[in-house]
């Protein structure tokens, strides 16, 4: 199974195309320009990896810049709700993923159908947000696990099944395929993990702005 870059919801199959992603979407911006949701959220997920990232991100993030360093290179700078700012690098973070992660994104794939029909449900019910109170659709809004978290449930699974992270085998999407997660080689396996995840997840719908402050 190749080793791949993960980062809260987004995967890449090799640090060249992380690199590349990263690059394309700062080189969007001009210099002193903040940058937009969408891009705020994947910088964001991206900083978790950084070796300081509590110290860097401090009291929280209003927002993130695009400014230069001394060598005049073009960079990111977290500016903190308290008034103060950080230079961040981004070439800290990307690394390739433990295999912990990895083995973690293919369980997530394997209940993918499960997410996607309660939110269906959710919206198509007129959801709305019980943190922030605004409606809710495909594309504001995230599936959030109510305790017991999504890690907890994969580990009890694990446990119960007598097997571990490095013990579950997995095996290579095509290139053709949208959803570039590994999938779980062991089709009995996949089967029952969907069938326990089903009875004993209990989730919740948020937007993604209030999941990603559950989060931080």
């Amino acid at each position: 199974m190749a080793r791949v870059i993960i980062f809260g919801s987004f995967q890449f199959k090799t640090k060249k195309a992380a690199t590349d992603e990263i690059r394309r979407r700062i080189n969007a911006y001009k210099t002193s320009e903040i940058l937009k949701q969408a891009d705020r959220l994947f910088f964001e997920a991206l900083f978790k990896l950084h070796d300081g990232h509590g110290k860097k991100i401090g009291v929280g993030i209003k927002h993130i810049q695009v400014e230069r360093d001394f060598n005049n290179n073009r960079c990111l700078y977290i500016h903190r709700i308290d008034g103060t700012k950080t230079d961040i690098s981004w070439v800290h973070c990307v690394r390739p993923a433990t295999v912990k992660s990895t083995v973690s994104m293919a369980f997530r794939r394997a209940v993918k159908g499960t997410i996607t029909e309660f939110k269906v449900k959710a919206i198509n019910e007129g959801a709305r947000c019980p943190v922030l109170n605004i409606s809710l659709d495909f594309k504001n809004s995230h599936v959030s696990y109510v305790e017991p978290t999504f890690d907890e449930l994969l580990n009890e699974f694990l446990i119960l099944g007598n097997n571990t992270y490095k013990s579950v085998e997995l095996e290579n999407p095509t290139p053709q395929d949208s959803d570039q997660r590994g999938k779980l080689k062991d089709l009995k396996l996949k089967t029952s993990w969907i069938s326990y995840h089903r009875n004993k997840t209990n989730l919740k719908l948020l937007s993604a702005d209030a999941n990603l402050r559950k989060m931080g």
